[in-house]
């Protein structure tokens, strides 16, 4: 991926020097495991058969890189504007023993995922056992990967893979939800609401990257993560060991296991494009019974059709290179008609690269 530094003034001084040196740094580690992954995966489609024909034609690699170079120096200004944190991860020096091995990890995940797709090995996860206690729309092998999101080694190897797909831009896409989050606690403090009183919400936290970042930034904010996979769920924790007042509770993002009217801000990451349509609505309806009458939701999924004029074509392929079954129908879902009929109401959004972060705030009653 191309330097989103280049022929940039604000790539000067120390403080952003070192942000840039450290990202770029960042880029190229995960950028070589992409290209090494990808050769290692190979085409998309089996010997002897033909790619389908897209709708959209061939994608804008201009456009797509410039939106990556945003990404970046967006983030640069909201840093340098005090809006966040300098991040965890770039304060220091990086933890070469665990690139090392992630790295390995990544490179073996990505000889299996190349086999479990030429033999469509998508619900191998799926038994009986599994079946009683799991919604069978979650028994899948998401991206052709070992084990599903059931067990622990998925959980250890799911941020490089997911860094390495977006070639390290995966944390500050998701840190684009911090501006959200700092302005909404600047409005409820001004309602005479402190930090300490107010309830934030990771639903289907996954492995905990965004929380991190949250607690990093807002470390008196109580938090509850919750997540439908005990694996994932233990490895937030891991992530999020350094911050205290974090509940973790294991469940299902269409029956939170929280009070009606008890949550102040609600965050889900990545999550609605792995659920089937009718699930999607039974989750937003959930959202919208746990929030408080006023209350946030920040939405963070993917780009949709339509977002970034010229990257259609990504956006179709990608369920077609890795098992995404709900990906294309989630591309065509109308947001705002999907949270409006359970009494959420758009209020803003931002972009940045692949990812677009909506905020919908509960009807007051």
């Amino acid at each position: 991926m191309a330097n989103p530094f280049m022929g940039n003034t604000f790539a000067s001084g120390a403080r952003r020097a070192a942000y840039a040196a450290r990202q770029m740094a960042r880029i190229g580690f995960f950028t070589a495991h992409y290209m090494a992954g990808r050769h290692v995966i190979g085409p998309v489609t089996s010997p002897g058969n033909v790619p389908s024909p897209s709708r959209f034609g061939v994608y804008d690699q201009k456009a797509l890189v410039g939106s990556f170079r945003k990404l970046f120096r967006d983030e640069w200004r909201a840093i340098d504007a005090g809006i966040y944190k300098m991040p965890h991860d770039l304060r220091g020096l990086p933890h070469w023993r665990k690139l090392m091995s992630g790295s390995r990890d990544y490179m073996r995940e990505a000889r299996e995922v190349s086999a479990r797709a030429h033999r469509h090995g998508h619900s191998e996860v799926r038994d009986v056992a599994a079946e009683k206690k799991y919604p069978r729309y979650y028994l899948q092998n998401f991206h052709f990967q070992s084990d599903g999101w059931l067990s622990e080694e998925s959980a250890r190897v799911y941020d490089m893979q997911v860094e390495t797909l977006f070639t390290g831009a995966a944390d500050a896409m998701r840190r684009q939800a911090l501006p959200f989050i700092r302005d909404e606690l600047v409005r409820l403090r001004g309602k005479g609401q402190p930090d300490a009183e107010t309830t934030f919400v990771d639903l289907a936290c996954g492995t905990g990257r965004l929380l991190s970042h949250v607690k990093d930034n807002f470390e008196g904010l109580p938090a509850i993560a919750i997540d439908l996979s005990p694996d994932y769920l233990a490895r937030a924790r891991e992530t999020c060991a350094r911050w205290s007042g974090i509940s973790w509770l294991e469940g299902k993002a269409e029956d939170i296991p929280l009070a009606d009217n008890s949550v102040d801000i609600l965050t889900t990451v990545y999550l609605f494009h792995e659920l089937p349509p009718k699930i999607r609505r039974e989750v937003a309806d959930e959202i919208a019974r746990v929030l408080k009458p006023g209350g946030l939701y920040l939405h963070l999924d993917t780009i949709q059709y339509g977002n970034l004029e010229g990257v259609d074509v990504l956006l179709e392929n990608f369920p077609r290179a890795f098992h995404e079954p709900y990906y294309d129908s989630y591309c065509k879902e109308d947001l705002k008609d999907l949270f409006g009929g359970a009494g959420l109401k758009f209020e803003r959004e931002a972009q940045g690269f692949l990812t677009k972060v909506s905020g919908f705030r509960k009807f007051a009653s």
